[in-house]
């Protein structure tokens, strides 16, 4: 091999990091005299040991990449990852290298690369590629040889580029495409990156197509080559040393499968020095953290807002935007998206298409044959249709809540009738004396009724209902019987039928009525459904909910948001309050709280455990207080007990305790966690925003309506199916499953960065009093009671 610069690099997000330092240690062991790169598809995070020692990270946004936030909010990760590649080659081309060699993360290298330098360095090729296959493949498992065609008949886990006027010719025609194309697209003959490099054999004179059994061995090949060797003898190709091996589709938690994408190596035909090679190569990996290491979440997978960006987003504004002229579109596209289209009938409020819906529209053939923009039933009913069947073609539901805000509120909005000199008087209905998480909301609605004005009295019911009775501080508004014009019911959905009932002439049957259920789920159970019918208008208490209801109503349902302003929030010294609990002084404590007479699948209490111990094991100055109460009445309760038995980094208090005594607890904690599956509200999270706590929480759900980047640390999560017996009426539904190296980044963050924790506390606080302080409940209950007052007849639909 003659004496040439060289340089070795792999691309990689944030999450694949712990591959690229197996990657590194490989290659500088047979390449000393080699630079090595790092492209990292993410912003840089400054952690400590994160990156792989004596290699240097290229941040994409560095790249000469024309218009780069346009570039990176074109592709999904994989897409991206794969589009940067032409940028970094003549990057590192531009500074002298004769020789640069591109290796993706999951490959290890066995032995010097003198077949793909020796082409580049004694002979002059521009291009080395190595191709999935170098005889035919007509076997049952994938891939063969047309799954190959598919793909593309070079692998581009692998190039080598050498310096010179064809290899720049190449990568920038290459750059030119994947600016825009880089898609995985089979079905259209493009699979991002890959498919292109068919045509350059055809290119250039010094292409060069290696056929080395030797190199880029992975399961595409590995059948058609034959393995051998050892740990302690090193490892064969067709008899020859082994240059590297790409373990595509791993999982080094499970090294029983070659890889995921295909069944042609499971089992039986795992031979003997493949098992080897593959333990060998898992127990690396999970020696840098595979799998446990805390990880940011992708910096480019969201809008400015927070909101996860989905692929129907990224797809239309690839396809329709070629010049985007609206700025940073992470900061400007959301907005774009609820713009009405022009040119559509515009007689409704409740009702418009927007960029987002029309695009949907426009990919369906039978939607364009059902609704046109230009008529009221075209829009009315497309409006319709897409609140029950967007988000399955849009998959992020924040992105429709501002359509069902729109058609919910609108529904119910009346003409004035000039000014109303007085609010009607109002009844409210709920589990008023009760210790639930309904009856709390609905002495919080209480308060905010009484703040705003308006005449209020109270009517507490229990039927059901064998929950202790509570001191609220409310009994001077209790009566026995209901005869204000408005009822507001604090009441479930599920209850609402058998309450009014049991009530029977105790409440008006005259009443202009009001309910405020609560849901944890996307779906609203059917069967519950009825309870509509007893109402004229429902108050959701969180875009969640409403999203939920207007999918399963006709009633107006509008949004409500319920006051979080806690009376009896604790100004005790946080020292004495912790001697009080036996907790520990001088340690960092988050807290994590739930009621086992809840369900355990949906608060997740072993998810909050293993994100801890990602982040914190054998940490003594970092634990979590796991507070519960009917920890004995639940057989369930002994698998999470057995979780954290004996471990002194978890502090166990089980019991019931007063709602002074419960915020005590919570206030002498510094942070909180909830790595929550689903939320109707989230009580725990506002709870700790009122105390100046910092959450982290799962971004999925109710608390969407509270914790974003900028008052906490949301956690990244992939929605996943409820399996029958975890949740009621699961079937059909998805939640969350949180990213839970994430969750222990989120957490490291909080306890490392005191300055960032009282920014975002602050903000938190600041966000609770604006949206949800009693001043801007009252104003919201004010202005919704005084419509149904204004209004010139009522709007009665039961």
């Amino acid at each position: 091999m003659a004496a040439g610069t060289l340089a070795l690099f792999t691309i990689c997000s944030n999450n694949y990091v712990p591959m690229a330092k197996v990657w590194a240690d490989s290659a500088r062991r047979f390449h000393p005299e080699a630079e090595l790169f790092l492209c990292l598809a993410d912003r840089r995070v400054e952690e400590p040991g994160f990156y792989p020692d004596g290699v240097r990270v290229i941040e994409a946004q560095a790249l000469p990449i024309e218009d780069f936030a346009e570039f990176a909010f074109r592709y999904d990760m994989m897409e991206f990852n794969t589009a940067i590649k032409p940028f970094m080659f003549r990057f590192l081309l531009d500074r002298r290298f004769d020789a640069v060699l591109y290796f993706d993360p999951d490959i290890e290298i066995f032995a010097p690369l003198t077949p793909v330098l020796d082409p580049i360095l004694r002979h002059g090729a521009s291009l080395v590629l190595t191709p999935h296959l170098t005889q035919p493949s007509e076997g049952d498992a994938f891939p063969d040889d047309i799954g190959i065609m598919q793909a593309g008949i070079y692998n581009l886990g692998f190039l080598g580029v050498g310096a010179g006027a064809e290899s720049e010719r190449i990568l920038r025609w290459w750059s030119r495409r994947l600016r825009y194309d880089c898609i995985n697209a089979q079905e259209r003959g493009v699979f991002v990156d890959q498919k292109f490099m068919d045509l350059v054999p055809g290119f250039g004179d010094r292409v060069v197509v290696l056929r080395d059994t030797t190199c880029n061995v992975a399961y595409w090949n590995l059948s058609q080559r034959r393995l051998g060797g050892s740990p302690k003898t090193g490892w064969t190709v067709d008899g020859a040393p082994l240059t590297f091996f790409h373990f595509s589709g791993i999982s080094p938690q499970h090294p029983h499968r070659l890889s995921k994408y295909t069944l042609g190596f499971t089992g039986d035909a795992i031979t003997p020095p493949l098992a080897s090679l593959m333990h060998e190569y898992a127990a690396r990996l999970l020696a840098h953290g595979y799998g446990r290491t805390p990880a940011p979440g992708y910096a480019y997978g969201r809008f400015a807002s927070g909101t996860p960006i989905p692929a129907a987003v990224r797809r239309m504004f690839r396809e329709r935007h070629v010049a985007w002229a609206g700025g940073d579109p992470f900061s400007t596209y959301e907005r774009f998206l609820d713009l009405p289209i022009p040119h559509q009938w515009s007689g409704d409020p409740r009702a418009c298409i927007t960029h987002l819906m029309e695009d949907a529209r426009q990919r369906d053939p039978e939607l364009l044959r059902r609704f046109s923009p230009t008529t009221r039933e075209g829009v009315v009913e497309y409006t319709r249709w897409f609140i029950h069947h967007g988000q399955d073609r849009i998959e992020e539901r924040r992105l429709l809540e501002p359509v069902v805000a729109r058609w919910s509120e609108s529904a119910g909005r009346t003409r004035s009738a000039g000014p109303v000199v007085s609010l009607p008087r109002v009844d409210l209905i709920g589990y008023l004396r009760l210790a639930l998480g309904i009856g709390e909301a609905g002495r919080q609605l209480l308060r905010a009724v009484r703040h705003s004005g308006a005449p209020v009295r109270a009517l507490p019911v229990a039927l059901n209902s064998q929950s202790t009775v509570i001191e609220t501080g409310l009994e001077d508004l209790f009566v026995e019987r209901a005869d204000a014009p408005i009822e507001i019911y604090s009441i479930n959905a599920d209850q609402l039928p058998q309450v009014i009932d049991h009530l029977g002439d105790r409440v008006s049957g005259d009443a202009y009525r009001i309910m405020m259920p609560f849901w944890e789920l996307e779906s609203f159970p059917q069967p519950w459904c009825e309870a509509f019918d007893l109402v004229d208008e429902i108050w959701a208490p969180t875009r969640f909910i409403q999203a939920a209801l207007a999918r399963s109503t006709r009633r107006p349902v509008h949004h409500m948001p319920l006051l979080l302003d806690f009376e009896a929030v604790p100004h005790a010294d946080p020292a004495g309050a912790r001697a009080r609990f036996g907790l520990p002084a001088d340690t960092f404590l988050f807290f994590f709280a739930f009621d086992y007479f809840s369900f355990i699948d949906r608060k997740n209490p072993q998810g909050a455990v293993e994100a801890f111990r990602r982040a914190f094991a054998g940490r003594r100055d970092v634990a979590m207080v796991m507070k519960t109460q009917n920890f004995a009445a639940q057989g369930a309760a002994r698998d999470l007990h057995d979780l954290i038995e004996d471990d002194p980094q978890f502090i166990h208090v089980d019991c019931t305790l007063s709602r002074e005594d419960t915020l005590a607890l919570l206030s002498c904690c510094d942070a909180v966690v909830s790595l929550h599956r689903s939320e109707g509200l989230g009580l725990l999270v506002a709870e700790a925003m009122a105390l100046g706590k910092p959450v982290v929480a799962t971004d999925y759900s109710a608390t969407n309506d509270l914790v974003s980047e900028t008052t906490g640390w949301p956690v990244d999560f992939r929605l996943v199916a409820l399996r029958e017996g975890q949740y009621p009426f699961a079937d059909g539904q998805v939640w969350a499953e949180p990213d839970l190296n994430h969750a222990a980044w989120q957490m490291r963050r909080v306890v490392v960065d005191a300055d960032e924790r009282a920014r975002r506390t602050a903000a938190a606080r600041a966000h609770l009093t604006r949206e949800y302080g009693l001043q801007a409940c009252a104003a919201r209950v004010r202005a919704r009671l005084a419509r149904i007052a204004a209004a010139p007849a009522r709007m009665r639909q039961r």
